[in-house]
């Protein structure tokens, strides 16, 4: 057995095409990713674009601007590692780029939240202490 510390990959979901997505993360800073070829943004990432076929990308910084589509409470039964932090808000948000992502609801709660609100990212620490892309009332 080692003691070898989990890299980005097995921590995290998705697989190798998230980790810049996570890394952006852990520098505070929201980034999706882009076609080179045609500009379109796209999340969740992959190796290839859906508009025009090109496997060309890079990982652009968004402006952290989003507007509030849907929410949820979280209850229990969760994993283990949420169990202290329930129940919580989860909102799924449409970022002013295009890419929709979802991420806890920080410093509101669920009767603070109307349709089509404004948005803005934030980072909080994930159960593992790791900083994630998070939203709040702008």
């Amino acid at each position: 057995m080692t003691d070898a510390t989990p890299t980005d990959f097995e921590r995290r979901t998705g697989g190798q095409d998230w980790v810049p997505y996570w890394a952006a993360g852990r520098s505070r800073e929201l980034r999706f990713q882009r076609c080179t070829a045609c500009k379109t943004w796209r999340h969740p990432p992959g190796p290839m674009c859906a508009q025009c076929l090109s496997t060309e990308s890079e990982w652009a910084l968004a402006s952290g601007k989003a507007t509030l589509l849907s929410w949820v409470v979280v209850h229990p039964p969760v994993l283990p590692a949420w169990k202290e932090r329930t129940p919580f808000v989860v909102v799924l948000v449409q970022c002013e780029e295009g890419p929709r992502t979802m991420g806890n609801l920080l410093g509101a709660t669920v009767d603070d939240l109307r349709m089509d609100m404004p948005m803005v990212v934030d980072f909080g620490p994930s159960p593992d202490g790791d900083l994630v892309p998070q939203w709040r009332l702008a």
